[in-house]
């Protein structure tokens, strides 16, 4: 596949103010690309859950660098989206992430908290992955449209 990049932000996991913004500027650049209104919005919803997850997991609580980059492959009618961080793998997690589900009724019974993000991301794409880097990590989220 001949992905090419649309955009790279950096951001520093303090900015939240700012994510509204992106979010748009996300919304309107999948917008050149498709007409198709649930495809924007899990790619709006993609976006929000893996950069929340990058700045929630990825610093132990501490203020840090993410980047996110969004891809297109036209020609196979593909985004791909790249959220970079300086965090390491989630222990446990594998490296393909696309058959990733929790156990809902098992998670509501033992009142656990957290894993519903990259449920949803695992939903709502084609497929996930977590690729490591020399300086940390990145979650690789691709969607048909």
């Amino acid at each position: 596949m001949a992905y090419r990049r649309l955009f790279s932000l950096s951001l520093s996991s303090d900015l939240l103010d700012v994510m509204t913004e992106i979010r748009k500027v996300l919304e309107r650049t999948v917008r050149k690309f498709t007409r198709d209104e649930e495809v924007v919005a899990d790619m709006v919803t993609i976006f929000d859950e893996a950069v929340s997850n990058a700045m929630k997991h990825a610093y132990n609580g501490e203020i840090g660098p993410i980047r996110v980059d969004l891809y297109v492959d036209e020609k196979n009618h593909r985004f791909m989206l790249k959220v970079h961080d300086k965090g390491k793998i989630p222990p446990g997690m594998r490296e393909n992430m696309s058959n990733y589900a929790v156990d809902l009724n098992r998670w509501l019974k033992e009142g656990k908290v957290g894993g519903i993000g990259l449920h949803l991301i695992a939903q709502l794409s084609d497929a996930v992955y977590w690729k490591k880097t020399k300086n940390g990590k990145y979650l690789q989220v691709e969607k048909r449209f």
